[in-house]
């Protein structure tokens, strides 16, 4: 969005204090660093009075972000270990607001292939990746079989999440279909026999 990365998290600061107020139904008089405004509301008014809230990043600020306003928190590339990390540090810093995030409100993400790192896909997806963020796309990407997602998702379970975004390594709409599918058909039902939803659990 062609924001400059040293203020873009003012901003992002600033712009969730006046969504969940407008969201609220308050007309709103802001006096910001990055953003004024006088008299403002939003009609009609979300039908969902309650809208969920979900924050990304892992940074201390990006802690302290979801903390203050988050309703969960969303990883996106980073590994089990940094997402527990995360997600005690967000429950440590809960405890100084006086605010809370349901249990099941922390997620994880990866992007995944059935098949080999060598396929070319995978090989220019990495690369790809590490040429954006500096990581190492081999702890972020998952390839392989069934076996090796399901292993996966529970590493992330074991360090506190249990909401996830798998997103498929593909090249193609036929690609992605027949990717998705079989996530669909192999790891979804294993998902469900090993982490079975509780009745009456908040979705």
């Amino acid at each position: 969005m062609h924001l400059d990365p040293s203020t873009r998290g003012r901003r992002t600061d600033e712009v969730l204090e006046i969504v969940s107020r407008l969201w609220s139904g308050e007309r709103l008089t802001y006096a910001g660093r990055h953003f004024q405004l006088t008299e403002v509301s939003i009609a009609p008014l979300p039908a969902q009075r309650v809208l969920p809230m979900w924050i990304g990043g892992s940074s201390a600020a990006a802690v302290r972000r979801t903390a203050k306003h988050g309703t969960g928190w969303q990883a996106g590339s980073e590994t089990p270990e940094t997402v527990g990390r995360v997600i005690a540090a967000i429950r440590e810093t809960l405890l100084q607001t006086g605010r809370s995030i349901d249990e099941d409100h922390y997620g994880a993400a990866f992007a995944f292939r059935f098949g080999s790192p060598a396929d070319p896909v995978v090989a220019k997806a990495m690369a790809g990746f590490e040429a954006r963020t500096g990581r190492d796309a081999g702890t972020s990407f998952v390839v392989g079989d069934a076996d090796t997602i399901v292993e996966r998702i529970a590493r992330y379970v074991e360090h506190g999440a249990s909401k996830f975004i798998l997103r498929p390594l593909a090249d193609g709409d036929d690609d992605v279909y027949g990717q998705t599918k079989r996530l669909a058909e192999t790891v979804l039902p294993r998902i469900a026999e090993r982490w079975p939803r509780t009745h009456g659990r908040k979705a």
